[in-house]
């Protein structure tokens, strides 16, 4: 009876043993095979998606004791919600992306977030192309090491439509908020929504503000309502808030903007119903494409108007600089693959066919975009992003509440239905408050 209990125990040990080294290996499946899980937002039919799905056939081929298990989202709610779900759970795809620097301290101290810093340093073939500031970027205050790795950068600028824009008697982009009013007005004379927005989609909003918090108050005030020296309900920022309301009250996105989204808001820009979008590098495709717009032509880029009275944040821009994140529990194998993978997705080669093909930019300097084969708004684009002073993404970027982003953007928008910019600053100021 011992000796049955004794073989029983053994047995269940066994089993015990396996299903650990089960749960430390989980991408490794019974038949050998490495699992690599993605959550990017490289999702779609655009050309940028296409190659980056070649990127991981070529890396298909080379092993096939791989399998690829893409979970990517275009949509940023389902991005969100999936990633949301998988951090809750605790199974974190291989390379994955979380908005924002300032919170990443609490999945670095668990141990989410590889340190990209030795994998840089022991390939500097690759590593050394990436250009410094878009690296700094992902180097978090107090914690040493690099936390992300650069797959997309641009100005977020507003393009506009030239001959639009002349049928209204505007013979130039404004360049001034003044100027940018005057616009407003001329082109609501010609019956042309001034401004494509739609608030349904909470980002389209928050770009908006993003855009006008960085030409009134400049990026490190950004900073600083992410350290506590600044709040939400201090002057200056309500004021940026209330420059929102401003544009909305004056119809600058039409009478209906809050129930409009994104790809509604596009359509009619690409249609010359609106003469101008505020959006980033990743629609540049859109609007060189015959088979969507006429107006080909006649879609040119520009920054954001900057304010006469603050002439010294004129170059403070908002510029999208996205990243591939590694999973810091990565070992063995599927560690060794999941670089090789993320190399090739981000390297120089890539850069340029990403570039020349998509007009979709990587920021890295040791490639020689043919100029032959890429839009001038695409080469325009990349030449008023290297002017920029002062570079952030969104506001929230450099607040270390994760829910900040849909706070902010929800709050803003609620503008646009019948709250205040007091109402809407104290909203937000509340979620920091309540933190505590």
């Amino acid at each position: 009876m011992k000796t049955k209990m004794a073989l029983i125990l053994m047995v269940i040990f066994s089993m015990l043993l396996a299903a650990c080294s089960g749960a430390s290996e989980s991408s490794s499946k019974e038949d050998g095979k490495v699992e690599i899980r993605l959550l990017t937002r490289m999702a779609g039919t655009t050309k940028q998606v296409e190659i980056y799905k070649d990127i991981i056939k070529e890396f298909k081929k080379k092993h096939p004791d791989v399998v690829i298990v893409d979970e990517s989202q275009g949509d940023e709610s389902a991005f969100n919600n999936k990633l949301k779900t998988d951090l809750a759970s605790g199974t974190l795809p291989n390379i994955f992306r979380i908005q924002g620097v300032a919170n990443l301290g609490e999945y670095i101290e668990t141990g989410l977030l590889m340190d990209m810093d030795p994998i840089l340093k022991e390939d500097p073939s690759w590593g050394e192309g990436f250009t410094e500031g878009a690296l700094k970027y992902y180097q978090v205050q107090s914690y040493e090491g690099t936390y992300g790795i650069p797959m997309e950068s641009g100005l977020i600028g507003v393009y506009y439509n030239e001959e639009v824009f002349k049928k209204a008697g505007i013979d130039k982009f404004p360049e001034t908020w003044k100027e940018l009013l005057t616009a407003i007005e001329k082109l609501k004379d010609i019956d042309v929504t001034p401004i494509a927005l739609g608030a349904k989609s909470t980002f389209m909003a928050g770009h908006l503000h993003d855009q006008i918090f960085y030409k009134w108050a400049g990026t490190e005030a950004a900073k600083k309502l992410g350290s506590r020296e600044l709040k939400w309900t201090d002057k200056e920022v309500v004021e940026t808030l209330q420059l929102v309301k401003d544009l909305n009250d004056m119809d600058a996105f039409g009478k209906d903007a809050a129930g409009l989204n994104d790809e509604i808001v596009l359509t009619n820009f690409l249609e010359g119903k609106a003469g101008m979008i505020i959006t980033g590098p990743w629609n540049i495709g859109n609007f060189t494409d015959s088979s969507k717009t006429k107006f080909t032509e006649s879609i040119k880029v520009a920054k954001f108007p900057y304010f006469e009275e603050k002439p010294e944040f004129k170059n403070e821009d908002m510029q999208v600089l996205s990243p591939y994140m590694v999973n810091g529990k990565l070992k063995g194998k599927e560690k060794e693959y999941t670089i090789e993978l993320l190399k090739m997705l981000t390297s120089s080669e890539a850069a340029k066919r990403f570039a020349e093909e998509s007009q979709f930019l990587i920021p890295r300097s040791d490639i020689e975009i043919d100029e032959s084969k890429v839009s001038k708004i695409f080469l325009k684009n990349i030449e008023l992003g290297s002017t920029s002073t002062g570079i952030a993404v969104d506001v929230f970027d450099f607040d270390p509440l994760p829910s900040m982003q849909d706070r902010t953007r929800n709050s803003i928008v609620s503008m646009f239905i019948n709250a205040t910019p007091k109402q809407a600053a104290e909203e937000i100021q509340k979620e920091i408050d309540d933190s505590k």
